[in-house]
């Protein structure tokens, strides 16, 4: 006798799409569009976006969903052993896509057309669960019902609460933000993302660079993972200091300011407005990249990971270099301040350094500034002077039993300090 133990759908959608964040889903259906793009060799790529109360909608020029792909491996659970990785990628773990759609609504459709041949796959989430198989519908369209090297997904019978979010002016700003940075990489290299019909701005990660200042700039191997580490200073911006870690060419964790990435950790200070300099970028890439340190909602590293637990050492090492320069930065304008020094180097050399873009910072260079401004000698001895009427003057010399001005002020100094002040 057997036991069935196959999950209901509904609990295998609840426990896929509940620990995910709507934004994050999202960015989800953009990771394919980049890896499409990549795959495709697709010159200048475009994603757009239309979200509204009623309806989502994605679409790209990045070279359409090959036919095999569709019916084999893309609308299958999870990534199959036997299916190929492309290359770098960032959707890994075979449920982004449709993790996303069943987040989204009862309703969706997704269209593609790769090499003029074109499919549609439309699915009533509704009907669907009523079914004890599952599979999607796979219908073949005709190549004008789509053009060529695009795919588009509609998602309708939005859920409540995702109208809700997609009715908010605040959403699709934060969803913007959220797309610039996670995909800073692959916008600086030209792609373009479009949300209701406004262009993605571009985020950009520089550090200060000149013959006096120049950051770390690293890169070895680990598990068939190329880590390349970058760090040094950069813009005096509290929120966004810290470690930004990127996956192949995806960004999983920005302005990271936790032990995760050494703050506070291994002697390692906790991240304080003087560090607000320091900015750190940790990239791994990899052929197959699940290798990688990621988490399966890409939201943050996988910390346990030996390639993360080797990167984290060379990062705390990056640390310790920069992390005593911004101390004595401060000290520096402290002293400034005292009066203890005549010069700013330090500060000097921030304020003149060019800012460059991490990528057009050379590999295997060291952290290098200015040396820090002598202090000044303190004086031991200073010379005290001031005018008296000359009688009263006289009259102190003859009391004292002395006979020259400078006698007076000696030895009344020397009264005041033994009687007055001790």
């Amino acid at each position: 006798m057997q036991i069935d133990a196959s999950p209901t759908k509904e609990f295998f959608i609840e426990m896929l799409t509940r620990d995910i964040p709507l934004d994050r889903a999202i960015l989800d259906l953009i990771d394919n569009s980049v890896d499409a793009a990549q795959s495709n060799e697709v010159a200048n790529p475009e994603v757009r976006l239309t979200l509204n109360k009623d309806e989502f909608l994605i679409s790209d020029n990045c070279g359409g969903i090959p036919e095999n792909v569709a019916k084999e491996y893309a609308f299958r659970f999870g990534r199959p052993k036997e299916r190929e990785n492309t290359p770098f990628s960032v959707g890994q773990f075979g449920v982004g896509m449709k993790r996303t759609l069943f987040k989204l609504g009862n309703q969706f459709e997704v269209k593609s057309n790769h090499n003029n041949s074109a499919f549609s796959v439309n699915v009533d989430v509704q009907d669907w669960k009523d079914l004890n198989e599952w599979k999607f519908n796979f219908q073949e369209l005709a190549e004008r019902e789509i053009p060529n090297g695009t795919t588009q997904i509609l998602v309708q019978d939005l859920f409540a609460s995702v109208s809700e979010q997609f009715d908010l002016d605040n959403f699709i700003y934060q969803l913007g933000s959220e797309c610039s940075i996670a995909h800073f990489k692959a916008i600086n290299n030209g792609l373009k993302i479009f949300i209701n019909d406004q262009l993605v701005d571009n985020f950009e990660i520089k550090l200060k660079t000149s013959d006096s200042l120049t950051p770390i700039r690293n890169e070895f191997e680990k598990s068939e993972v190329k880590v390349t580490l970058t760090a040094g200073i950069s813009e005096r911006k509290l929120k966004e200091g810290g470690w930004y870690i990127v996956c192949n060419g995806r960004l999983i964790a920005a302005a990271e300011q936790t032990p995760i990435t050494g703050w506070r950790h291994d002697g390692i200070p906790q991240y304080h407005p003087d560090y607000a300099y320091f900015r750190g970028v940790i990239e791994f890439d990899a052929d197959n990249s699940s290798f990688l340190p990621w988490t399966t909602t890409k939201t943050g590293v996988d910390k346990d990971n030996p390639v993360y637990k080797a990167a984290l050492f060379e990062m705390k090492k990056a640390m310790r270099e920069v992390i005593p320069f911004l101390r004595a930065r401060a000290k520096e304008d402290k002293d400034f301040k005292d009066d203890m020094i005549d010069s700013k180097p330090l500060n000097s050399a921030i304020e003149e350094a060019e800012m460059l873009l991490t990528g057009e910072i050379p590999n295997n260079i060291s952290f290098k500034y200015p040396e820090t401004a002598e202090r000044k000698v303190r004086a031991t001895e200073a010379t005290i002077q001031y005018k008296v009427p000359l009688d009263q003057l006289n009259t102190v010399k003859k009391s004292l039993g002395v006979a020259t001005n400078y006698e007076v002020g000696q030895e009344t100094f020397n009264y005041y300090i033994e009687y007055e002040c001790k």
